[in-house]
This record gives structure tokens, C-alpha cells and sequence, in this order.
């Protein structure tokens, strides 16, 4: 389609015109204008709805068959700078990656090597993606959060975002993303549902503050005093109970999920997997991975080991010094103060020991941690005004971690 054709299409869908195109495939039909509610079903290039609300992210429409949702304002607009869902498509909480294994050749070697040895929580691999809280109770959380200040949108506006890279979710991206998530919380998670909502529940206010707000977000906390946050590809974070123990308000906790958002918006994980996964890409990634390992697992494991290198050794330097930017201005979008990554990295600094050995998960950030600190305490300073209406929240973060 012409760009003309597609800007006056977004357009008349942005002037309540009745009807429009969409301009993406795998695009999430939603019970709500969130993330975070179940999808009604999914819509590709070409699909014709009917416009029956529109906003600024979220546009209520109608289908042909008469299903009526939410899709992301992002689906009236052609491009490649959004996220292509494609294997999370459906209801995300019921994309399992147990068949991805299996047809990758590589669930015997996870289960056999791995599990066994106790250094992977297969109940995470099986199923990454959850969800920890209902729609409901979260926007109530967030009316609470907001109560009595600016308005989210005025948020929003602070800090014009330009729209980074998109990618697609594929079979391989999903399945080594599973297998490393199921390997930071080998460990266990917590059991503290509240915990977990609460957690979960910021980093879903985060998200609608980024570039990719239709990304489903899921947080891990993990059952270990080991001092660590990570985040994969497919919009998962794992943060340890340690991490959360040095944390003392929650605009610290804002701007470290912040920073790892931003792994993920930025392309950080994608970058390096699209490195390694270009020999088994292909339209059926199901039947390609078949045909290339049979049992041959050398290269998926490889894959999914330096993955997992990545996620605990510390990314490039320059990964870590984009991700702490560009966490600090998420949080400052969400109305946060935006400085809690600096007053969390000072603590972190003094607390996680320089250990070498790379299979030692506290080790998560390179050795110029203070040229990151310097580097982001001079943004900070130069581009994000803060004011009275900007918040800590340490009150809230104390009560609900009380138990940790």
C-alpha cells in the first residue's frame, strides 16, 4: 500500500471515520484497551473492522463475524517499526513452550542435562508468559497510582519517544527465551501473590509508557537472595528476591524494569540471537528446526546457552548504558522519579561482588559501572525536569515487600 493510502488511513481512523484497514499481521483483538486483557482474536493485513472508539493507543473496533475489542493504535499503520507476534498471537497465557522444545530436538537435553542437575524450573520453561493479576485490579492500581496528580497522558507527553525497530517472535525466539527464563528461576519463585501482582502490576504501567505498550509483560520473582534482574525477548523479566531486598522505594523498582523494558524494546536480545538463528529462520519454523538438528541439538543449544550467557555475564556496554537512558525516561513517562536507577545502582555497586565466573547469576553488569553512573546521572540532569507531581512511592513499595 502506498504511504499516502496508509496515512490517510490512519487518519480517518484517528477522526472517528466508521471504517478502516488493518495494516499488520498477528495483531491481538482484546477484551480492553490494555495488554494485560485476554484476546477475543487475531487480525492480519488486509482484515476489515469498523471503528467504534478511538484513542490514543487502544481503538475499539468491530469484525466482519461481529467480534468487538481493542486493538493497538499501531495496527492502522504499515511499516516495520512494531513487534510481529506471531507465535504469542493467541491468548498469551496459554502459549506453551513444551512443543517448541519438543519439535526443536532439544527438550530431551533440557530435561536430561538441566533439569535434573536442579539448575532449571521447568514449570517456567513450559509456560513463561502468565498472568498474575486481573484486568480490574490493575486499573485500580493504576488510579491509585495516579490519584490526585497529572493525568497518565500528561505522563506520557513528557518525553517524546521515537519508534524503535520492530522484530518478529518466532518459534526459536520464543523457545530460547523459554529456556533461559526457565534457568534464572531454577531457584523457584516466590509464593507471595501479592508480591507478584504488585510487581507485575508496575511493570505493566511501565509498558504502557514505551514505544511497544501492546507487549504482554511477565515478571518472575525469584525465591533466592542472589542479587540479579534480567529480561528476555518475549517480554519477561526475572528479578531475584535479593534484588528486590536492596530496593527501598518503588520508583527504584520503576526504573530498574524500566531499564529492562528497554533490553527489549531497544532489540538488545533480539540482536544478538538474529546472529545465530539466520540457518534455521524460515516460514515454518516448526518444520525447518525439525529438518535442520533431527537430534542434533549442538546448535540450538549453543543458541540457547549464549543466551543465557548474555542474560547473566552482563550485555555489551553499550546495551547497559541504552537500557539505563532509556529505562529512566520509561519510568519518567509512568511518573516516577526518574533517578531511582542511579540511587539503586550506587547501592548495587558496594553489594554484588566482581566475581569472573561466568555461570554466577549476580554478575549482571559489566566492569564500567561507573562511567553507566556517570553517563546517566548527566542525562538525568540535562533532559528529565522533575517536579512535585513526580513520585517515590517508598510507603506503598515497604508495605507490600514487608515479608521479604
Amino acid at each position: 500500500m502506498k504511504k499516502s493510502l496508509v496515512l490517510i488511513l490512519a487518519w480517518g481512523c484517528l477522526s472517528g471515520l466508521s471504517a478502516e484497514t488493518i495494516q499488520r499481521s498477528n495483531v491481538s483483538l482484546r477484551e480492553g484497551a490494555g495488554a494485560f486483557f485476554p484476546v477475543v482474536k487475531i487480525l492480519n493485513r488486509g482484515d476489515d473492522v469498523s471503528i467504534r472508539e478511538s484513542g490514543e493507543q487502544w481503538i475499539q473496533v468491530s469484525t466482519s463475524d461481529q467480534k468487538s475489542g481493542w486493538v493497538s493504535a499501531m495496527a492502522f499503520e504499515s511499516g516495520a517499526e512494531s513487534i510481529d507476534y506471531g507465535v504469542m498471537a493467541n491468548d498469551w497465557t496459554d502459549r506453551k513452550a513444551s512443543k517448541t522444545m519438543v519439535n526443536a530436538a532439544v527438550k530431551g537435553f533440557f530435561e536430561n542435562q538441566f533439569e535434573r542437575e536442579g539448575v532449571l524450573n521447568k514449570s517456567v520453561m513450559d509456560q513463561p508468559i502468565r498472568r498474575t493479576f486481573n484486568p480490574q485490579d490493575y486499573l485500580t492500581f493504576r488510579e491509585n497510582t495516579y490519584h490526585t496528580r497529572w493525568s497518565p497522558n500528561r505522563f506520557r507527553r513528557q518525553y517524546r519517544l521515537k519508534q524503535n525497530k520492530g522484530f518478529v517472535i518466532d518459534e526459536t525466539l520464543f523457545a530460547v527465551s523459554a529456556y533461559t527464563a526457565g534457568r534464572l528461576t531454577a531457584p523457584g519463585l516466590v509464593r507471595d501473590t501479592r508480591l507478584t501482582a504488585y510487581v507485575n502490576q508496575i511493570a505493566q504501567l511501565i509498558a504502557e509508557n514505551t514505544e511497544f505498550y501492546d507487549l504482554p509483560m511477565t515478571v518472575h520473582v525469584v525465591d533466592t537472595d542472589d542479587i540479579y534482574a534480567n529480561a528476555l525477548p518475549i517480554g519477561v523479566i526475572v528479578i531475584s528476591k535479593g534484588m528486590l531486598k536492596q530496593i527501598s522505594s518503588e520508583h527504584e523498582l520503576a526504573c530498574l524494569i524500566g531499564h529492562e523494558i528497554a533490553h527489549v524494546t531497544l532489540g538488545h536480545g533480539e540482536t544478538e540471537m538474529d546472529k545465530r538463528k539466520v540457518k534455521f529462520r524460515a516460514e515454518d519454523a516448526f518444520g525447518e528446526l525439525d529438518e535442520a538438528f533431527g537430534t542434533d541439538t549442538k546448535e540450538m543449544d549453543a543458541l540457547a546457552d549464549e543466551m543465557y550467557e548474555r542474560a547473566i555475564k552482563g550485555r555489551k556496554e553499550e546495551y547497559e548504558a541504552e537500557a539505563d537512558v532509556q529505562g529512566a525516561i520509561y519510568a519518567y513517562r509512568a511518573g516516577y522519579e526518574p533517578d531511582g536507577m542511579l540511587t539503586l545502582m550506587r547501592k548495587l555497586e558496594t553489594k554484588i561482588p566482581r566475581n569472573p565466573d561466568p555461570d554466577d547469576v549476580r554478575h549482571w553488569f559489566p566492569y564500567s559501572f561507573k562511567n553507566r553512573l556517570n553517563h546517566l546521572s548527566e542525562f538525568i540532569s540535562k533532559e528529565l525536569k522533575t517536579n512535585e507531581h513526580y513520585v517515590k512511592n517508598e510507603n506503598r513499595y515497604r508495605m507490600i515487600t514487608a515479608g521479604l
